[in-house]
């Protein structure tokens, strides 16, 4: 977990949203969006759900880099 929030602070420049959220009835979900005005959360770049955190974390930071790439001509 702590190499992922420090990988999406590196590549954040303040144009994106981190949600992460976990319950005893919910697995483990990692989304990442564009923010709209006003910081309100829009459209979802990325949207992980596990019920392994370690494989959940691994698999949004895995999703981020490779939109990046895409999307972003890279990190």
């Amino acid at each position: 977990m702590h190499e992922f929030v420090r990988f999406y602070d590196e590549a954040n420049k303040g144009d994106w949203y981190l949600e992460i959220y976990h319950s005893s009835i919910m697995d483990w979900c990692i989304r990442i969006g564009y923010k709209t005005t006003h910081h309100r959360r829009g459209e979802a770049i990325i949207n992980v759900q596990d019920c392994d955190m370690d494989l959940a974390f691994a698999k949004a930071q895995v999703a981020f880099k490779e939109w990046l790439r895409e999307s972003e001509g890279g990190y």
